[in-house]
């Protein structure tokens, strides 16, 4: 099911495709094995994600027809049905949930899913094998979480867990996921956060998720002033593509620009940050004002844009570089706003491009990978000295 649904999103939009290019671009990208690739392709040719050409049983290539506004992973899901998955896939779809928000008691987790003992055990190996869960010892306790979720400092949030308890901690990132952005500043003094008042731990577990390097909040400088908005952690490499990560880093700062002549505006303040962004991508500039220069100067340094002066006053206008880096981190930034979630970022561009392109481009990708895994054979002490010797000789 999950590679029926990562193969699914990364063909959304995509040409006719050769099925060789997809059987090694699936191997090497998303370590689909070559065995399973036709009976997902029967998966996704059943629910109408995409049709395939066939001479006789051999498949030939596959044309693309996810739908560009279906949630792909109802449509997958909706073809397997939970009670048809076996015991350690369901005890592991239900530890991961149990994960999602936060790292959880080992005890607790298993009580709560109610697993046979051996069963679950199996579930947690095969996970720390597959690197989605991870155990650990932590003030005496057995602390279970998934890396899946959380890409820094695992270890701090889970020794926090274990002396403050989980559920504040899952409380304090629900609320940071809902107002996705806030200047921590406003949260440290009146301690709230988009109108959601914060009990002191509560903001003390804020203020330490940030300390610990956990969420790892941006800081921006304002003229004089630097300004730290606070995002959910951010989520482990097997979501967040290396590719990905400089469109996540333009998407924060976008939230925060905009959060910033909300929420700390010197004169003229923003009404609907949501609106703002909205605007930037629809039309490709923010409206001229008074503060722009102060309040983009950073999206001009990450050319996200550039700042055009106007023929009134000290007044510049935001305009877009339209590179799809900038679009894609711009689409990225209006759903922070809207749901708080990473929408898109399990997207491999690279994965991509190689199925756009015949199987000389990815077979020349797979055979520079396998010269690079390729080491030189050590010297034994012996053979080293004598060839030392053999270059000290020549150069008498």
């Amino acid at each position: 099911m999950g590679m029926a649904a990562t193969l699914a999103m990364h063909l959304r939009g995509m040409p006719e495709i050769e099925y060789e290019v997809l059987r090694k671009v699936s191997e090497y990208y998303f370590s689909i094995p070559s065995m399973a690739i036709k009976e997902i392709i029967v998966t996704l040719a059943e629910i109408e994600y995409v049709k395939v050409n066939k001479k006789g049983s051999t498949i030939l290539s596959i044309i693309p027809q996810v739908p560009r506004f279906k949630d792909l992973y109802e449509g997958v899901g909706n073809y397997f049905t939970f009670s048809e998955l076996n015991e350690h896939e369901q005890g592991t779809l239900a530890i991961l949930a149990a994960l999602q928000k936060k790292p959880e008691n080992v005890d607790r987790i298993k009580s709560k899913i109610g697993l046979d003992y051996s069963v679950f055990n199996r579930c947690v190996e095969i996970g720390n094998f597959g690197n989605y869960f991870k155990t650990f010892r932590a003030r005496e306790k057995n602390i279970i979480a998934s890396p899946f979720y959380f890409a820094d400092n695992l270890d701090g949030l889970v020794d926090m867990s274990a002396k403050s308890g989980a559920e504040d901690i899952a409380v304090v990132l629900d609320i940071i996921k809902k107002n996705q952005g806030w200047p921590l500043s406003i949260i440290q003094s009146q301690l709230e956060l988009g109108g959601k008042k914060l009990t002191n731990t509560q903001s003390q577990i804020l203020l330490q998720l940030c300390q610990e390097g956990i969420l790892k909040p941006p800081s921006i400088n304002f003229r004089d002033k630097s300004e730290t908005f606070v995002f959910t952690p951010r989520p482990g490499n097997s979501r967040l593509d290396v590719s990905q990560r400089e469109i996540y880093e333009r998407a924060m700062a976008l939230v925060s620009c905009v959060r910033k002549g909300q929420l700390l505006a010197e004169q003229f303040r923003i009404w609907s940050p949501l609106s703002i962004l909205t605007a930037l991508r629809d039309r490709g500039y923010i409206g001229s004002n008074s503060e722009a220069a102060n309040q983009y100067k950073n999206l001009a340094f990450l050319k996200v844009g550039y700042l055009e002066k106007t023929n009134v006053g000290n007044r510049h206008r935001f305009v877009l570089n339209k590179t799809e880096e900038n679009r894609d981190a711009l689409e990225l930034a209006i759903n922070l706003l809207k749901t708080g979630d990473l929408a898109g970022m399990d997207i491999k561009k690279d994965a991509q491009i190689a199925l756009s392109k015949d199987d000389k481009y990815i077979q020349s990708i797979i055979s520079a990978s396998d010269l690079k895994k390729k080491q030189l054979m050590p010297i034994a002490s012996e053979a080293n000295e004598q060839f030392q010797q053999l270059i000290l000789g020549l150069d008498a």
